[in-house]
C-alpha cells in the first residue's frame, strides 16, 4: 500500500557506532565500494574522535587520493580529501605527520596525489607549535625526494625564438606545476621563521636552517636546469619557471639575511670545514650580527644551528644558479650588499662560472653566459692585476668560453662567448694579456681560435705603438724604459719576441697542413705586414726588426714552400675531378630515390665547390705573403 502523497519518506539514518573496530570495519567498506556518503557520514557528519584508529583511516582513505579516482569517481574523491582535511585538523598533529609522510614515502605516489597531501601536511604543521626541528627535516626530506626523482627536459639546441618551445615541454610544465605547490606548501612555514621580521629565537633559527637546506635543492634540481630569463620589453608575460624561480628566492630571501656571506661559506660535504677554530670564527661573525654572546646560556642552541649553517651543502649547481639569479636577473639583491668591488665580485664569481660554462647543458649553459656577461661589464678595462692570474679560476672561465667558442652546436651560445672570451682578456692589465696570450698561444692547436688570439694581440701591440709613439724624446722614452715597469713595455723588445715565437711558426715547418692552419697563418701575415709598416728600421720601437732574421728562417721560407706545394697539390685535384681523370676512385654503393626518380649524384660538384674555396684560400695567403716580401724588401734596400 503505497504511503499517502503529503507524507515525507525519511531517508535511512546512518546510525553511530560505538565501537572502533566495527566503525573501522564499515569505513574500510565504505572506501571499497566507492561510497562517498557513508564515508562523508562516519568520518565528517558524526565528527570521528576516535584517534585510535586514526592512523589506519588515514592510510586507507590516503589510498584513493589519486588521479585515476579523481577521473572516475569525483565525489567520492572530494569526500576523501574532506575527510583527510579533517583528520588532520583534530588528529594529534605528530601522528597525523608520520601518517601523511608515509603515504608520500613512495615510489608510486602520483602527482595528484602529492599536491593534495601538501595541503594536509601544512594544516598538520601549522599545528605543532615549534614545528620540532627534526620533525621538519623529515617532513621536508620526504616531500622533496619527490621532485628530486622527476625527469627533467630533454638537452634540445634551441635557437632564437626556439626558446619559447622549451616552456611547453611537458616534462616543463609537468615540474612547474608541482615546484609552484611546493613553494606554496613552504610559504606558511617560511613566514613563521622570516629572519627580518621578528626576533631571532633558537625556535625560528632551527626552522630557518632546515628551510634553508631544502629551498636550495630546488635551484639545482630543477631551476638551474630551466630557462630563467624575463625581458620585459620583448617577454609579454612571465613563463611558470620564471615565476617558480622568483617565489623561491623570495622564499630563501627570508630565511637568510645576507647572500653574500651564504655563497661565501657554502662548500659541498667534501669541502667543508671542520676544524673548531674555523666554527668558532663563525659563531663570533653571527653573534655581532645578531646580537648575542656566544656560549651563553639563551644561545647555545642557536649557536649549534649557526655552525651547522654555514657547513651546509650546497650544490655547485645551486650555489651558481643563485649567483646567476641575483646578478643577471635582479632577484633577491636587497639581501646582496653593495659594498664591494665590482672586480672583487668577478673573481668572487669564478668557481660558479667555471661550473656553468663547462656544463653541456642548454639552460645550465646559457646561464654562465649570461652571468660572465653580467659580471664583467661592470669591470673597468686594465683593471685586474696580473698578479690575480694566479687564481686558476680566470683560466677556467677563459677555458670554458673556448670550449663553447668551439664545440657548441649552438649559434647564439657561440656567438656569446666569442663576444664574451676578449672582453674578459680586457679587464687585465697589459702584463696580464701578455700572461693569457703566452698562456693560450702555447696550449692550443685550434687554427681558428689561434687566429682570433693573434688579432686581439695585434690591437694590443698597436696600442703599445701608439703609447711608444707620443714619447716626445728617445731620451725620455729610454730613461721610461730602463725605470719601473710600464704598461707598454710588454709588447715591445723581448716581451713581444715571446709571443712572436709563438705567433710565427709553423707546426710542421713545410709539411703543416695549410688549409687546415689558414686561420693561424693569415692573421700572423697580418701582424707581421702591421707590425714591419707601423714599426720602420729606423725607429724599431716594439723591437720587432731584431726578430725579422728568426721569423724569415722559422716561418716566411717554410711557409712559402709550403703553400707552393699545398697549392700545386690542390690544383692536381681540381684538374683531375673537373676532367674526370680520378683514378682508383670507387663508385657509391647508394642512390637516394624521390617518388620513383634516382637523384644525380652530387659528389663531383661538391668536391669541385670545396677545391675551389680552398685554392682561394691559398690564393689569399700568397697574396699577403707577396705584400710583406715586398715590405721587407723595401726597407732592406733603404737600409742599404
Amino acid at each position: 500500500m503505497w504511503p499517502p502523497e503529503n507524507v515525507d519518506m525519511d531517508a535511512p539514518i546512518i546510525q553511530r557506532i560505538a565501537d572502533s573496530e566495527q566503525l573501522m570495519a564499515q569505513i574500510i567498506e565504505c572506501v571499497e565500494q566507492k561510497d562517498s556518503k557513508g564515508l562523508k557520514t562516519y568520518i565528517l557528519e558524526h565528527k570521528l574522535k576516535e584517534e585510535s584508529i586514526f592512523w589506519d583511516v588515514i592510510l586507507k582513505i590516503g589510498e584513493c587520493v589519486k588521479f585515476e579516482v579523481m577521473e572516475n569517481h569525483p565525489e567520492f574523491f572530494d569526500v576523501c580529501n574532506r575527510c583527510l582535511l579533517y583528520l588532520a585538523k583534530v588528529g594529534n598533529p605528530k601522528e597525523s605527520l608520520l601518517a601523511f609522510l608515509q603515504q608520500m614515502d613512495t615510489f608510486e605516489m602520483d602527482d595528484t596525489k602529492f599536491k593534495n597531501f601538501l595541503k594536509f601536511v601544512q594544516v598538520v604543521l601549522n599545528r605543532i607549535p615549534s614545528k620540532l626541528f627534526h620533525s621538519l627535516d623529515i617532513t621536508l626530506e620526504t616531500i622533496s625526494a619527490h621532485l628530486e626523482v622527476l625527469p627533467l627536459p630533454e638537452n634540445l639546441q634551441l635557437e632564437g625564438e626556439e626558446i619559447k618551445l622549451f616552456h611547453l615541454d611537458d616534462k616543463v610544465v609537468r615540474f612547474n606545476d608541482l615546484l609552484d605547490s611546493y613553494l606554496d606548501f613552504l610559504s606558511p612555514v617560511v613566514a613563521s621563521a622570516d629572519l627580518s621580521s621578528q626576533i631571532i629565537t633558537n625556535a625560528v633559527a632551527n626552522e630557518a636552517l632546515v628551510l634553508k637546506k631544502h629551498l636550495v635543492q630546488v635551484f639545482d634540481h630543477p631551476l638551474c636546469h630551466f630557462i630563467l630569463t624575463f625581458e620585459p620589453d620583448i617577454d609579454r608575460v612571465k613563463h611558470d619557471s620564471r615565476i617558480c624561480a622568483e617565489k623561491a628566492m623570495d622564499l630563501l630571501s627570508k630565511v637568510e639575511t645576507n647572500f653574500h656571506r651564504f655563497l661565501k661559506n657554502s662548500r659541498p660535504a667534501d669541502k667543508q670545514e671542520t676544524s673548531e677554530e674555523g666554527n668558532q670564527e663563525v659563531l663570533d661573525l653571527d653573534a655581532k650580527d645578531k646580537g648575542k654572546v656566544p656560549g651563553s646560556e639563551e644561545s647555545l642552541i642557536a649557536d649549534i644551528v649557526e655552525t651547522w649553517d654555514f657547513k651546509l651543502n650546497v650544490s655547485a649547481l645551486a650555489k651558481a644558479c643563485i649567483s646567476y639569479l641575483i646578478h643577471t636577473e635582479f632577484l633577491g639583491l636587497d639581501k646582496f650588499p653593495s659594498v664591494y668591488r665590482h672586480d672583487y665580485m668577478l673573481e668572487f664569481h669564478l668557481d660558479s662560472l667555471s661550473v656553468l660554462l663547462n656544463n653541456t647543458n642548454y639552460a645550465v649553459n646559457y646561464k654562465g653566459l649570461l652571468l660572465c656577461r653580467s659580471l664583467i661589464d661592470l669591470v673597468p678595462d686594465s683593471s685586474i692585476a696580473a698578479d690575480c692570474l694566479d687564481n686558476p679560476g680566470y683560466i677556467d672561465v677563459l677555458n670554458g668560453l673556448i670550449n663553447i667558442m668551439i664545440k657548441c652546436p649552438v649559434r647564439d651560445h657561440r656567438t656569446n662567448a666569442t663576444g664574451a672570451f676578449p672582453a674578459v682578456i680586457a679587464k687585465f692589465n697589459p702584463l696580464g694579456r701578455h700572461r693569457i696570450y703566452q698562456n693560450i698561444l702555447s696550449s692550443c692547436t685550434h687554427s681558428g681560435l689561434k687566429g682570433y688570439l693573434i688579432t686581439l694581440l695585434k690591437n694590443d701591440v698597436g696600442e703599445s705603438l701608439k703609447v711608444l709613439k707620443t714619447e716626445s724624446s728617445k731620451a725620455e722614452r729610454m730613461q721610461s724604459l730602463n725605470s719601473s715597469p710600464l704598461p707598454y713595455k710588454c709588447f715591445s723588445g723581448n716581451s713581444l719576441q715571446r709571443l712572436l715565437k709563438l705567433v710565427f711558426i709553423l707546426p710542421e715547418s713545410e709539411r703543416t697542413d695549410m688549409l687546415e692552419n689558414s686561420d693561424q697563418i693569415i692573421s700572423a701575415l697580418n701582424l707581421f705586414r702591421f707590425l714591419v709598416l707601423s714599426d720602420p728600421p729606423t725607429s724599431n720601437l716594439t723591437g720587432v726588426w731584431d726578430y725579422i732574421g728568426t721569423a724569415e728562417k722559422d716561418f716566411i721560407i717554410p711557409l712559402r714552400l709550403g703553400l707552393d706545394l699545398s697549392q700545386a697539390h690542390y690544383k692536381l685535384e681540381r684538374d683531375n675531378i673537373a676532367e674526370g681523370r680520378v683514378t682508383g676512385e670507387k663508385r657509391p654503393e647508394i642512390s637516394v630515390s624521390v617518388e620513383g626518380g634516382a637523384l644525380p649524384v652530387a659528389e663531383r660538384e661538391q668536391k669541385l665547390d670545396l677545391l675551389c674555396k680552398a685554392l682561394n684560400t691559398h690564393e689569399l695567403m700568397i697574396s699577403l705573403l707577396c705584400r710583406l716580401t715586398e715590405i721587407l724588401e723595401q726597407h732592406k734596400v733603404s737600409a742599404e
